[in-house]
């Protein structure tokens, strides 16, 4: 092999290295998810309320033929819930724990998605979180993004349907 042909081999494993997500903006912050964590994102429904929940839990809404619990990840981390659904989404993420009564769930955006390669390298800083909800924060350039926790999320909707059925 010549080095110019090692040289595009390494360009190959390094573009591999990194995976598609999305750059999500919500009101208080920006979310970073891979891709493959998103079944959807759609227009911004008003959930159907539920009695007795935390704050983060807004309530239910109907998607491809199943009702499905939307939250706001603001709330979940301490923050505002943010009041003005205006420019809002709804982003269907996918389980990720199998054979779990909750397959999907919505989280409240302030907009659309745009599409990042993310790999170790991509981030300038990483500052673990110290709270429940999000592994950590991301610094690329001038912005900043919380990568969630997933599998704490899921938890957390699965304690409160249960307590809510």
């Amino acid at each position: 092999m010549s080095i110019t042909d090692t040289k595009q081999a390494g360009a190959m494993d390094t573009a591999q290295d990194k995976v598609r997500s999305l750059w999500v903006p919500l009101r208080e912050m920006n979310l970073l998810l891979p891709n493959v964590a998103v079944a959807e994102i759609g227009s911004y429904r008003a959930p159907q309320a539920q009695a007795d929940v935390p704050e983060w839990f807004l309530g239910m809404v109907k998607w491809r033929e199943q009702s499905i619990p939307v939250i706001s990840l603001e709330a979940v981390c301490g923050l505002n819930v943010p009041s003005n659904p205006v420019f809002s989404r709804l982003m269907i993420v996918n389980s990720v724990s199998p054979g779990s009564p909750v397959e999907h769930y919505a989280i409240v955006t302030a907009g659309l998605p745009g599409l990042i390669q993310f790999g170790d390298e991509t981030a300038e800083e990483v500052v673990e979180y110290e709270g429940d909800g999000l592994k950590c924060i991301v610094r690329i350039g001038q912005e900043e993004a919380v990568i969630p926790d997933l599998e704490f999320l899921q938890g957390l909707l699965e304690g409160q349907l249960d307590k809510v059925a």
